[in-house]
C-alpha cells in the first residue's frame, strides 16, 4: 500500500509539472503608477502586492506613487487600503498602471459562503464566522481542524488524541443533545459529507480481546489545508435552518481553491517536522520504587534495573509533507490541480500515518457567461499503524501500551536472558512488546466529487443543478502475536474489519435576483435528494501455527470466534426556500423554510418543517449617522428552528437480530433470533429553537472591527436512550425525552494595529461564554431523574460513574464525594461521604488570540488558545495515586507524598477533580519572504515553526484538553482523562515556492 501511495503521488506530481512547464518562462518588468481616491487625491501607504505572493510588494509614497518589479506580464497586482475596496489588475504588458480606489470598507464587501449560495458580509442578517486562506495561520497546520482551532468565537475544537490523524471534538455553541450526535454538518464545495464510516461500531460486534481504540475516523482527514480557500461556520438558526434537520449543531462550509482567469501559477511546499511527547507522567523511578517498597516492608521482585518505561515507548518522531499545485485559466475556462503526500511518525513506538491526496477543480463558462459549469473531484488514501492505546485505565490484562508504561516495575529489564521480552504472567505485559507483537493497521480512502451547472436562462432567473457523490472505505487488520502474553493463550488472535459507506446527492435550485431602485430581492427555492448506504463485516479468529499467517490467511486459524456483518441505508428528501430583501443597503430581511423527510423516523413523524426569520439595520448607512470614530454599525436579530436526525437508521422500527452466543438444543449449538428493539412510530426529530441578537461594528475606518452576539438555544424532544420497563426482552430504546438549553455571549475583534512602509501588525481576539443546562429528562410517557455517565476505569473503581446528568445542572457535571483531607492515613469526605456536585467539565470562558507581524520581508505569527473554569477528572491519577498498587504496579510520586496509607482503597472523589483551565501557544512561526526572478520564482518563503510549544495550566495530568468519542454509556464523556494517546510538541522547518 505504501508503494501504491508513493506511485499515485509521483504520477500526479509529474503530470502537474508537465502542465506548468510553459508557465515558468516569463519576462521580468517594472510597473509604476499613482493611486488616488474618487476625489483624485493621492492615497499614502496603499499596499501594492503581487497576487498569491502578498509579501512581495511595496506601498505608495507621499504622492500616492509606487514602483514595483513584477515577474511576468501575466502577474496580477492587488491594491489594498484600509477603508477602501481592494482592486486586482492584470499587468498585460503595461509599464504604467494608475488606480482609483473606491471608498468602501473592504471588510463589509467580503463575500462569505452560506447555505446554497454566497452573500456580501455587509448583507448578512445571521451569525456567520469566516476565515480565508489570506487569514490562515502562518505555521504548519496538517488538518482543517487545526486551521479552525482558536479562530472562531462560539466554536470549541479539542483534539481527542495526539496520534497522527486523530479525531477532534467540535462543538458550535455548546452541545444540544445527550445521546445523539453533537457534531456539526460539514459541507464541502456544496456537498454535505457523510461521517458515518468507522463510527457505527455497534453493528459489527466486539470482543474483550479486541482492545484496540475504536476512535472514529476524522471526517476531514483527506482534505489538504493547502487546498482550502475559505472556511465559513454558520452558527445561528437564521443561517443553519436552510439545512433543516441537520443544522442544529451548526454547519461548517469548506470551499476549496479554484483556478483564475488570466493566471498561471505553480506552487510547491515542503516541511520537515520533529516531534516529542509534550509531557510525561511523574511516576517513581527504579530507585524510588525500591526505597518505597522497602519502607512499606513489602517484598520486591527486584531485577536490578532502573528502566524508564515511558522513554521506552516514546520516541522522537520525524514527519515530512509535500504539496504541489498548478492553476491556469483563460477567459472561459480555468482549472486548478493539486497533490499532497504526508509521512508522519507517531511519538509512540509502532504508530504512524502515511497519506496521499489529489484534487482537480475545473470551471467553465459558456453561452456568453450565462452557463457556468463547475467540477470538483478529490481522492485521498491514508495508511496508519495504530499504537495499542485503548482509552482505558487500570485493565488487569494490560490492554494499553501507555498504561503498562506507567505501572510496569521499573526495576525490570526490557529483555530476559533469552532475548525475549520480559513479561510477568498472568497480568503484566512488557510495554516494549506492544509495538512489535500487537499490530493494528488501518487503510482508509475517501472520494468526493460534484458537478454543478448554473444557467441564467432568463433575466433575473438562474437554474442550478448540483450532483454529488461521496464514498469512504476503512480496512482494518489487527493481530496479537503468539509470543505476546495477551495472545499466547489463543496462539495468535486476529481481527479483520471492512467498512464502507457512500452517499449520493441531487439538488435542483431556482434562483431569482432583481433590483428595483433601492430595493433588491434575492430569492431561491430548491429540492434535494440524498441517499446514504453503509455496510461492514468483522471476522475474529485465533489459533495459528505461525505468526506469519496474521490476517493474510484466515483459513489457517484453528477457530473462527465470530463473523458479523451489517448493511443499512437511509434517505433524506427536502424542499427549501429563502428570501433576502435589501432596501438601500440599510434594512435587510431574511426568511427561510425547509421541509425535510427522513426515513429514520416513525411513520407519523417522517416530515418536519424548519423555519427562520432574521432582520438587520445598518445604522451607519443612515444620513443622520455622522461619526468620525465609528465607521460601521449594524444591528441583527434572528429566530429559527432547526433539527437533528443523528440516530440509527432503524430506531423507529421493530428489529430482530441473530444472537452472537450459541444455545444448546438437543445437544447441538444453534443460533437463535431475538428482538432488538420495539416499534416506535412516534419517534421524531430533536428540535432546537434559537434566538440571536447581534451587533457588528467598526472604528477608525475599519482599523478596529468586530461583532458581539447573544444567543439562546432550547432543544426539546431529545433523542435519548431510555430504560424499557420490565418485563421486557429489551432493556433500552430510543425515544423523544427531555430538554436542554444553551445560552451565551460571543465577541470577535480584529485590529489593524500599525501599518508603515516597512512594518505591519494586526491581531484578532475572540471570547466565548456558553451556559448549558439540562432542563428535563422526562415526557408524558418516559420519566427519569438522572443518568449516570463517564464510568470510572480501573481496579477498585468498576461500577462507579464520574458524572451525573440531571435537571438543573449542565451536561458534564461531576458527582461524587467531596474530599476534605487526610487524617491518620485515611481520606476524609464531607457530609459523611454522601455524593454531591463536585465540578463541571464545561468551561466558563474560551478564547483565541492571534497576531501577525511583518517587518520588511520577515513575518512572525503567534496563535494562542485557552479555556477558563473547566474541571477535569484525572482518572489516570485516581488509579496511580494509591500505595495499594504496590508492589505489583508502579505509582505516581503523589501516592508517596499524599499521606494516604497503603490500606486505603481507591475512591472516586473531588481529590481527583482538577482545574483544567489553560493557555496554550498553539502555533508560532517565523518566516522570510523573497523572490528569485532569474529562477522564475515569483515568491519564496522559508520558515520555522513550533506547535504546542508551551501550555500554562495547573492540571497535573498529561494535558488538560481531554475528550473522548469512545462512549461507554451511550454518552461521550466530557473532561475525563481516560489515558489517551498523548499530545506532541512539534518543531518544523519548510519552504514555499511560487513560479
Amino acid at each position: 500500500m505504501k508503494n501504491k501511495l508513493i506511485k499515485h503521488f509521483s504520477i500526479v506530481s509529474f503530470m502537474l509539472m508537465i502542465l506548468c512547464v510553459q508557465s515558468i518562462f516569463a519576462q521580468k518588468r517594472t510597473v509604476s503608477g499613482i493611486v488616488t481616491d474618487s476625489k483624485n487625491e493621492p492615497l499614502i501607504g496603499v499596499n501594492v502586492t503581487i497576487k498569491n505572493a502578498s509579501t512581495t510588494g511595496t506601498i505608495t509614497d507621499m504622492d500616492g506613487k509606487y514602483i514595483l518589479d513584477v515577474p511576468s506580464n501575466s502577474s496580477v497586482l492587488v491594491f489594498s487600503y484600509i477603508g477602501y475596496s481592494s482592486q486586482e489588475v492584470k499587468v498585460n504588458n503595461r509599464s504604467v498602471i494608475d488606480i482609483v480606489l473606491k471608498d468602501d470598507m473592504q471588510a463589509l464587501e467580503e463575500v462569505v459562503v452560506v447555505g446554497y449560495g454566497t452573500m456580501k458580509k455587509s448583507d448578512l442578517t445571521g451569525s456567520v464566522s469566516s476565515i480565508t486562506s489570506d487569514n490562515f495561520k502562518l505555521g504548519t497546520d496538517l488538518t482543517p481542524q487545526q486551521l479552525m482551532q482558536g479562530a472562531f468565537s462560539g466554536v470549541n475544537i479539542s483534539q481527542n488524541s495526539g496520534k497522527p490523524g486523530g479525531s477532534n471534538t467540535i462543538r458550535v455553541r455548546g452541545g444540544t443533545s445527550i445521546t445523539a450526535s453533537n457534531d456539526p454538518l460539514y459541507v464541502i464545495d456544496g456537498v454535505p459529507i457523510s461521517t458515518s464510516a468507522g463510527v457505527n461500531q455497534s453493528n459489527i460486534g466486539s470482543s474483550t480481546t479486541d482492545f484496540f481504540d475504536q476512535e472514529p475516523i476524522n471526517p476531514l482527514s483527506n482534505i489538504n489545508p493547502n487546498d482550502i480557500e475559505s472556511i465559513n461556520i454558520l452558527k445561528d438558526a437564521s443561517a443553519t435552518a436552510i439545512y433543516g434537520s441537520r443544522g442544529a449543531n451548526g454547519v461548517i462550509m469548506i470551499t476549496t481553491k479554484k483556478g483564475k482567469a488570466g493566471m498561471r501559477q505553480l506552487d510547491y511546499s515542503f516541511n520537515l517536522g520533529i516531534s516529542n511527547v509534550a509531557k510525561k507522567l511523574d511516576v517513581l523511578t527504579g530507585d524510588e520504587y525500591r526505597n518505597t517498597v522497602s519502607e512499606l516492608g513489602l517484598t520486591l521482585d527486584d531485577k536490578g534495573e532502573n528502566t524508564d518505561w515511558q522513554d521506552v515507548i516514546f520516541r522522537t518522531a520525524i514527519s515530512q509533507n509535500h504539496y504541489v499545485s498548478f492553476m491556469s485559466g483563460s477567459e472561459n475556462t480555468s482549472y486548478r490541480a493539486s497533490a499532497g503526500y504526508s509521512n508522519q511518525n507517531g511519538i509512540m513506538e509502532g504508530s504512524g500515518m502515511k497519506s496521499a491526496n489529489a484534487r482537480v477543480n475545473i470551471n467553465h463558462k459558456a453561452l456568453n457567461d450565462k452557463l457556468k459549469l463547475n467540477m470538483n473531484i478529490s481522492y485521498g488514501e491514508t495508511n496508519s499503524d495504530q499504537a495499542p492505546v485503548s482509552n482505558t485505565v487500570g485493565s488487569e490484562m494490560g490492554s494499553s501500551m501507555l498504561y503498562e508504561a506507567y505501572v510496569f516495575n521499573p526495576t525490570y529489564p526490557i529483555y530476559d536472558e533469552d532475548g525475549d521480552y520480559y513479561d510477568v504472567p498472568p497480568y503484566r505485559v512488557n510495554p516494549a512488546s506492544f509495538s512489535k507483537e500487537l499490530l493494528d493497521e488501518r487503510a482508509t480512502s475517501q472520494f468526493l466529487g460534484n458537478l454543478t451547472a448554473d444557467w441564467n436562462f432568463y433575466k433575473a432567473f438562474t437554474l442550478q443543478v448540483n450532483a454529488g457523490y461521496n464514498k469512504n472505505t476503512i480496512n482494518r487488520n489487527s493481530y496479537i502475536s503468539k509470543s505476546n502474553l495477551l495472545g499466547n493463550g489463543n496462539n495468535g488472535y486476529v481481527t479483520v474489519q471492512k467498512l464502507s459507506d457512500y452517499s449520493k446527492l441531487l439538488e435542483t435550485i431556482l434562483k431569482y435576483n432583481q433590483s428595483f431602485g433601492k430595493h433588491n430581492i434575492d430569492a431561491m427555492v430548491g429540492y434535494s435528494w440524498q441517499y446514504f448506504y453503509s455496510e461492514g463485516q468483522t471476522t475474529k479468529a485465533y489459533g495459528f501455527l505461525s505468526d506469519n499467517f496474521k490476517w493474510y490467511s484466515l483459513a489457517a486459524a484453528q477457530t473462527v470466534e465470530s463473523i458479523s456483518s451489517y448493511a443499512e441505508s437511509n434517505t433524506l428528501i427536502s424542499m427549501y426556500g429563502r428570501v433576502n430583501y435589501n432596501y438601500a443597503d440599510k434594512y435587510l430581511l431574511t426568511a427561510t423554510v425547509r421541509r425535510d423527510g427522513s426515513s429514520r423516523f416513525g411513520s407519523g413523524n417522517k416530515w418536519g418543517i424548519f423555519p427562520s426569520v432574521a432582520a438587520s439595520w445598518r445604522i451607519s448607512q443612515e444620513d443622520f449617522f455622522q461619526n468620525d470614530i465609528m465607521s460601521d454599525l449594524k444591528l441583527r436579530a434572528s429566530f429559527g428552528i432547526t433539527g437533528s436526525q443523528e440516530i440509527g437508521n432503524y430506531n423507529s422500527l421493530s428489529t430482530l437480530g441473530a444472537s452472537t452466543n450459541g444455545y444448546l438444543v438437543g445437544g447441538e449449538k444453534i443460533t437463535i433470533v431475538l428482538p432488538q428493539q420495539y416499534t416506535n412510530p412516534d419517534l421524531k426529530w430533536e428540535q432546537t429553537a434559537q434566538t440571536d441578537i447581534g451587533i457588528d461594528f467598526g472604528f477608525l475606518n475599519g482599523k478596529i472591527r468586530g461583532s458581539i452576539d447573544y444567543y439562546y438555544k432550547k432543544t426539546t424532544d431529545l433523542l435519548l436512550s431510555v430504560a424499557v420497563p420490565s418485563p421486557s426482552l429489551i432493556t433500552t430504546q430510543i425515544a423523544n425525552v427531555g430538554t436542554v438549553t444553551n445560552q451565551g455571549i460571543e465577541l470577535d475583534l480584529s485590529f489593524d494595529l500599525m501599518r508603515t512602509k516597512d512594518f505591519a501588525w494586526d491581531a484578532n481576539l475572540n471570547l466565548s461564554h456558553n451556559k448549558n443546562e439540562v432542563v428535563s429528562l422526562s415526557n408524558g410517557q418516559w420519566t427519569g431523574d438522572n443518568m449516570q455517565v463517564a464510568p470510572c476505569q480501573g481496579q477498585g473503581l468498576s461500577g462507579t460513574y464520574a458524572q451525573l446528568i440531571m435537571p438543573g445542572e449542565p451536561i458534564g457535571t461531576f458527582y461524587g464525594k467531596r474530599f476534605i483531607g487526610v487524617v491518620d492515613g485515611v481520606e476524609q469526605f464531607a457530609n459523611d461521604g454522601e455524593s454531591e456536585v463536585i465540578g463541571c467539565a464545561q468551561p466558563d470562558l474560551t478564547f483565541g488570540l492571534g497576531t501577525n507581524l511583518q517587518y520588511k520581508n520577515w513575518t512572525l505569527g503567534l496563535n494562542f488558545r485557552g479555556s477558563i473554569g473547566n474541571d477535569v477528572y484525572n482518572c489516570t491519577a485516581n488509579n496511580l495515586a494509591y500505595l495499594s498498587n504496590l508492589p505489583g504496579r508502579n505509582v505516581l510520586k503523589e501516592a508517596v507524598t499524599s499521606g494516604v496509607n497503603r490500606d486505603q482503597a481507591k475512591v472516586y472523589s473531588s481529590r481527583f477533580i482538577e482545574d483544567g483551565s489553560f493557555v496554550r501557544l498553539d502555533n508560532i512561526s517565523l518566516g522570510y519572504n523573497f523572490s528569485l526572478p532569474k529562477l522564475y520564482i515569483s515568491n519564496a518563503r522559508v520558515f520555522v515553526s513550533a506547535q504546542n510549544l508551551f501550555i500554562i495550566t495547573g492540571y497535573s495530568g498529561a494535558d488538560p484538553e481531554v475528550n473522548s468519542e469512545i462512549s461507554r454509556t451511550g454518552v461521550a464523556p466530557l473532561g475525563v482523562d481516560y489515558l489517551s494517546y498523548p499530545k506532541a510538541r512539534t518543531f518544523s522547518m519548510g519552504i514555499n515556492l511560487s513560479f
